[in-house]
């Protein structure tokens, strides 16, 4: 069985998180695998979008340019490449930059010799309809909610089914926490990733009111540029390492402070998935971002949840970490059994199963 991904690769963003675990998963249990992604050129445009630092793969080939949000569902370009490589399923990432229209225009040749199989990250219904023009064999949402808000109403003739496959977790093990010096004493927050600024405001007024209880140290590692912050007790960083070095900083760790502002739309936290297996206690915003993840009426679970801009409320919940042994266990036990419960390789087995089933 032959599978090739259309979509972003090795980049800072959901959707291609989604290919690379999928994607390499399915090749370390033998499949065959080619990825299509963007020109970096087209891609680097959009804030969501940075290249980390690792030399793509040699099956990996960047063959088309994005559109922009305003301009979708026109623009862009899409090689014909696609058309002459050899693959039985083509999983296209469906997401609000890709050139949609032209593979609508390429979608008939592609069913020739393949099956279609969409996995839909919009988050707004203005993205979905015309993704629905292409004859899916099968489109794959993460949860009930992208039926619900997302599709429910379209003309869904031309899709042969509606899988729910959930994102997956990434597990990533064999890494040793690597605490940094600057860190050694006290309690030692970590937070990484490119939100911007304004979402990191919760974290840092807490933090700035519990140094009066205990010696603390906020790590901040950012892909992008430092946050507009300059205190003593605030260390930042600026690089876009692999998956197992951010590993190695969140072991490290004692809290990690995920920030991620409120949205409207259906989404889900990449971030989450891609950490939670280390086991580190985190610490999240009640927002739409982790509504599926369930916690008890104390906001305790796999995750940590405190009321989107409430202080005081975020700061109870740290102190439950950082003070409470049974507390801070429970939680990182929890965390490992979800990433677990949702690890990449049962995701693989059941975009497999779909395929088989196609």
């Amino acid at each position: 069985m032959k599978i090739a991904f259309l979509g972003r690769w090795n980049a800072t963003c959901g959707v291609s998180l989604h290919a690379e675990l999928v994607g390499r998963k399915l090749r370390s249990m033998g499949y065959g695998v080619e990825v299509f992604a963007p020109r970096l050129i087209s891609a680097n445009k959009d804030w969501h979008h940075k290249k980390v630092k690792i030399r793509d793969e040699e099956w990996v080939y960047r063959i088309y340019d994005e559109t922009t949000e305003i301009d979708y569902p026109y623009g862009g370009s899409i090689d014909d490449t696609i058309l002459m490589h050899d693959y039985d399923f083509l999983v296209v990432e469906l997401y609000g930059r890709l050139p949609i229209l032209e593979l609508v225009r390429k979608a008939e040749k592609l069913k020739k010799s393949s099956k279609l199989v969409g996995v839909v990250h919009s988050a707004y219904r203005r993205d979905v309809e015309a993704a629905l023009k292409i004859p899916w064999d099968a489109l794959v949402i993460f949860d009930r909610r992208y039926y619900d808000e997302l599709l429910r109403g379209f003309d869904l003739s031309r899709v042969g089914r509606i899988e729910e496959i959930p994102y997956p977790f990434a597990l990533i093990d064999g890494v040793s926490p690597v605490r940094p010096k600057f860190a050694e004493k006290g309690v030692l927050f970590f937070t990484y990733g490119r939100q911007p600024s304004i979402e990191y405001v919760d974290y840092i007024r807490a933090l700035r009111e519990l140094r009066g209880e205990c010696d603390l140290t906020y790590f901040v590692l950012r892909s992008d540029q430092e946050l507009p912050v300059d205190e003593p007790w605030i260390v930042q960083e600026v690089d876009r390492p692999t998956i197992a070095k951010v590993y190695e900083y969140l072991m490290g760790a004692d809290v990690h402070l995920l920030p991620k502002g409120e949205s409207r739309g259906v989404v889900i936290s990449s971030t989450v998935c891609q950490c939670l297996y280390s086991g580190t206690p985190t610490i999240v915003p009640d927002t739409k971002y982790f509504e599926m993840i369930e916690v008890d009426e104390n906001g305790i679970g796999p995750v940590v949840k405190y009321r989107l801009g409430d202080v005081k409320d975020l700061m109870e919940k740290i102190r439950l970490l950082v003070k409470v042994d049974s507390v801070r266990e429970k939680v990182s036990r929890r965390a490992r059994e979800y990433a677990l419960e949702h690890s990449d390789e049962k995701v693989a087995k059941r975009f497999l199963k779909l395929f088989e089933s196609l």
